[in-house]
């Protein structure tokens, strides 16, 4: 041991560059955010922190160190992109399928009774996969399910484009690529924040960012295909007139087809840019978790020679002193609880999920027929008003980004007032007569969601421990998307001559988020993650 002293923190660093300690980290009060000045390896070891860590949060805290080393550096900014593309496939495919949804109704004969099917077939398949991925990512490892969501939501949404007039057939389809989809957002929030370095877990938040560019890339491949190629609105579906009579056949509405091809190669491409490309390296806190601490190490070195970095300093023996010590002590280490956070974290997760859902099912749906009804518009200029209504989202996770790290602010007051405004513009839509109301009030509300959006993806994998975080995450998304499962039956209620009942609602939803998040007892600013 006398070549590797686990209390030696004199570590020279390499010349013009700074370099902190190995284990000079700091430590967190458990609830209650009490900064201690750094500690260093030994105590540690002494176990001398304000609130006493487990064994495994000591070994997590010496390669948060390792992490806090080699900075923002080039693995680590492949890590924050391809963790975006999951992002940005998340809402690419929710507004790419609920923007042909109405070409998919009109041509299939679809009742508005039956629109919410495939909202809800897609909200039970990410649920599903939430859930099942969420498992899985703490089971078998953080690599395989980053690629294989992909893979998955590829191979079942080109497939998509096969049916005819089977409306049941494009929701069932559509179910099977959301499984896929579902394991995105809680997987890449997961990976991105054991990555990044704690000066910078920030930018889990500005992930969100690449959502609303999703949403226009996917807004301005409908507008190039769905409503180039689409019936007429008004005209019937085939199935419903006689024969010889003008209706809506397959081959005047390929247009919706065209789209989830272009989405489904896009997925693809995803797929072989995580696989085949980037050369991604299991999680070393994940490692670390499943008792492979030399792995670990392992790691830690490659990531080191990725970024051309100086090697590590952390060695297996710094992990067999903290085993040492701890088999030395009295106290017994008790696992923190995932309970204690979960119940007002899922419903946050769920009044968001039921208002987006509403949101973004039906507000579609009542832009398209005040201009269509009204004569403000064609099918083409409604597709262009959803690229001005969806673009300024990305200013959402650029106040995501700031706002979480102001003092008095930070993740619990961001999320309350987005959710707020987010419900407030939501409410005022109901008022407006106009398109450019319609417009702006959607771009306002689109802004507001995706800022609280960005809050809440990158603070919910923020209350967990790693050997629990991906499952936990997953189990409150799943929640969300059980949430977004009822909302479209409530919404298709008041599709009819009542849309606006479907507006209050969703800012109903909200509502109860930003009410409950206010005695949200947990402030991650600043917080050491393990």
């Amino acid at each position: 041991m006398a070549d590797h002293d686990p209390t030696n923190t004199d570590k020279k660093s390499e010349p013009g560059q700074h370099v902190r300690p190995i284990g000079e980290v700091p430590i967190y009060n458990d609830l209650e955010r009490t900064e201690s000045p750094h500690i260093s390896v030994g105590d540690i070891l002494k176990g001398t922190a304000i609130t006493p860590l487990t064994t495994f949060e000591k070994k997590a805290a010496l390669i948060n160190a390792e992490f806090d080393k080699f900075g923002l550096g080039k693995y680590q900014i492949c890590i924050w992109f391809l963790c975006g593309f999951g992002y940005f496939l998340d809402l690419a495919w929710a507004q790419g399928v609920g923007l042909i949804a109405t070409a998919v109704y009109q041509e299939m004969n679809v009742p508005d009774a039956r629109t919410a099917d495939i909202w809800s077939c897609a909200n039970a398949g990410l649920a599903l996969g939430a859930f099942s991925w969420g498992i899985l990512v703490d089971i078998i490892g953080r690599r395989w399910a980053f690629n294989l969501t992909c893979l998955i939501t590829s191979v079942f949404g080109l497939l998509l484009a096969a049916p005819k007039n089977n409306y049941g057939a494009i929701c069932g389809i559509y179910l099977l690529a959301c499984i896929g989809l579902g394991g995105n957002i809680p997987i890449d929030a997961t990976i991105a924040l054991e990555f990044l370095p704690q000066n910078r877990r920030n930018l889990v938040t500005l992930l969100s960012l690449w959502q609303p560019v999703g949403v226009v890339v996917a807004s301005g491949i409908a507008y190039g295909t769905a409503a180039k190629w689409r019936c007429n609105p008004e005209l019937p579906a085939c199935s419903a007139v006689g024969s010889g009579e003008a209706c809506c056949t397959v081959s005047s509405n390929m247009g919706w087809r065209y789209e989830v091809i272009v989405l489904g190669l896009m997925t693809l491409t995803v797929f072989f840019l995580r696989f085949f490309v980037f050369r991604f390296h299991e999680s070393p806190k994940f490692l670390l978790s499943k008792g492979r601490e030399a792995e670990a190490i392992e790691v830690l070195h490659k990531i080191a020679k990725f970024n051309k970095a100086p090697p590590p300093t952390l060695t297996v023996e710094h992990f067999q002193a903290i085993d040492e010590m701890e088999s030395n002590a009295s106290r017994i280490d008790q696992p923190a609880t995932a309970n204690a956070h979960l119940l007002p974290s899922g419903d946050r997760y769920m009044g968001d999920y039921w208002s987006f859902n509403l949101a973004g099912a039906y507000l579609p749906i009542v832009l398209l027929r005040h201009n269509v009804s009204s004569g403000t518009g064609t099918v083409e200029d409604t597709y262009r008003q959803y690229v001005y209504i969806y673009l300024p989202g990305i200013i959402g996770a650029v106040l995501g980004l700031f706002s979480v790290q102001l003092p008095l602010v930070g993740r619990k007051w961001s999320l309350v007032f987005s959710a707020a405004m987010q419900g407030l513009s939501m409410a005022l839509y109901t008022q407006v007569r106009t398109t450019a109301g319609y417009v702006g009030l959607n771009a306002l509300e689109y802004i507001m969601q995706t800022y609280f959006n960005a809050v809440l993806y990158a603070s919910a994998p923020e209350l967990f421990d790693t050997a629990y975080r991906g499952s936990a995450t997953g189990m409150l998304s799943c929640l969300g998307r059980i949430a977004g499962i009822v909302a479209p039956f409530a919404g298709a209620e008041y599709l009819g001559d009542k849309s606006s009942g479907i507006l209050w609602l969703a800012a109903g939803g909200i509502w109860v988020s930003a009410f409950i998040l206010v005695f949200l007892p947990v402030e991650m600013r600043n917080r050491q993650m393990f």
